[in-house]
């Protein structure tokens, strides 16, 4: 009986240092989130002017830019404000506030309301297709780099940016969107963003949850809806192990079985390539878009391996050299909850784009006079 005693006097002493651990935990996260204020996500985050970018100087952000991406990194927790919410816009097929943005779809996924605009005599058009992070998930629409192109590149020349981003599309479903798009909106230029997620399959998710933390379903989704301690640390054991490579990214997807994904994305951009040319339009303009710049890293290499394809195809390539030397480490990322590229990503993407387009004897003759 004495021994008995004993191991429930142990299992109520474990039992309550758990939940004055996790108590205390709880109380601290809520009291870190009350006394910082939430970061506004609806101003406009534009600069005025078109940058000046010399090819050298990747990274010269203005500091307001830099400022309204690093301000969502302080959270520890998701505010409430920005967990995804549907909402009704009317005319859009879908709406959701997400991050503190408002995200619309149409029925191709697209960031529009409506059918796009028909084309304007004497406007050099381009269409940008790409998926979510040409789409700018988790970004105000004004931050896109898509918003900014547009921003910079209007005040000199007669020019439109349409944002074609598909969430979720792969190289093949970027190829169906050239296909439909060419005709209905006859661009006089194809850009093409490209993501290292790319090479998987059709709408085929990037990440897999291996090692699920083992209690209950219902019990986890309890904690993680009705607590922080249980979203912090539901959050904190998906990033170990993605960390240690124990459940897998889409780097681990793309590296495991890299000769197929490889060969079905060189296929892909090369018919992106021979629709664009068969339409009597420049050779696609292509970019590889990566917010995890890691010199040498994964993301690196395989972003080199795809500039490599889009160049075999045919396609004009901006390279990503200087991006990954100059950048290398730097977090672009939304926030810990939204690992789309931030407006940092966007304002340094945009700065390349513009400068490649601007050296085009195509768009010359469309400057503003």
């Amino acid at each position: 009986m004495t021994r008995f005693k004993s191991v429930i006097g142990n299992c109520l002493v474990v039992a309550a240092s758990i939940v004055f651990f996790f108590g205390g935990l709880e109380v601290f996260l809520r009291v870190q989130s009350a006394i910082q204020p939430i970061a506004a996500r609806t101003a406009p985050v534009v600069a005025t002017g078109t940058p000046a970018y010399d090819g050298n100087r990747i990274a010269d952000v203005p500091e307001d830019v830099i400022a309204a991406a690093s301000s969502r990194y302080k959270y520890m927790t998701m505010p409430d404000e920005w967990k995804r919410v549907p909402i009704e816009v009317p005319g859009a097929a879908r709406a959701d506030r997400w991050q503190g943005v408002v995200e619309v779809y149409n029925e191709d996924r697209m960031r529009h309301i409506g059918a796009f605009p028909s084309k304007k005599p004497g406007v050099f058009r381009v269409i940008m297709v790409g998926d979510s992070l040409t789409y700018g998930d988790g970004l105000p629409e004004q931050a896109t780099f898509t918003a900014l192109l547009n921003a910079w590149m209007g005040k000199n020349y007669k020019v439109e940016f349409l944002n074609l981003g598909n969430n979720g599309a792969n190289s093949p479903d970027v190829l169906h969107d050239i296909q439909k798009f060419i005709p209905e909106l006859k661009p006089d230029l194809v850009f093409y963003g490209v993501c290292l997620n790319d090479f998987l399959p059709s709408f085929t998710a990037q990440y897999s949850f291996d090692y699920e933390f083992p209690l209950p379903e219902v019990v986890k989704t309890f904690f993680v809806q009705n607590t922080r301690f249980g979203a912090f640390t539901s959050d904190a054991y998906d990033a170990v192990l993605r960390r240690f490579h124990l459940r897998s990214d889409f780097f681990d997807d793309i590296l495991r079985d890299f000769d197929g994904y490889q060969k079905r994305f060189s296929r892909d951009v090369a018919a992106m390539n021979e629709v664009v040319r068969a339409a009597g339009l420049p050779p696609v303009l292509a970019m590889v878009l990566d917010q995890y710049p890691v010199f040498e890293g994964r993301g690196h290499r395989i972003a080199r391996i795809a500039e490599a394809s889009l160049s075999q195809a045919g396609t004009e390539v901006i390279p990503t050299e200087e991006y990954y030397r100059q950048l290398s480490g730097r977090d672009l990322y939304i926030s810990r909850w939204e690992g789309h590229p931030n407006e940092v990503a966007n304002y340094i993407w945009a700065k390349m784009i513009s400068e490649r387009l601007a050296s085009r004897t195509d768009l010359q003759q469309f400057q503003n006079r």
